[in-house]
């Protein structure tokens, strides 16, 4: 059986993606606020796109090197099948 996509998902990814989507919402509050005809805070924008570039560098930073680490591990244990089968 297949499993559904969100059992897939790990809490890390599901945890990017909950404050990318704050994010984006609330980078968007000055612009609404401004076509309102009030006064922005811009502050507030360059803030949460700070947040948002933030949790996609800490995110990608993350992936990188355990994937990178996945990949050590892998040649290991391929160098270590042919150090036995030479061995044995």
């Amino acid at each position: 059986m297949k499993r559904k996509r969100d059992e897939r998902r790990t809490y890390t990814k599901k945890a990017v993606k909950a404050l990318l989507i704050v994010g984006v919402l609330n980078a968007e509050i000055p612009y609404l606020l401004a076509y309102l005809g009030r006064e922005p805070c811009t502050e507030l924008a360059i803030a949460w796109i700070t947040e948002i570039v933030a949790v996609i560098l800490g995110y990608l930073c993350k992936a990188y090197f355990e994937t990178k680490e996945q990949e050590k591990n892998k040649l290991q244990e391929k160098r270590l099948e042919k150090e036995q089968e030479v061995a044995g």
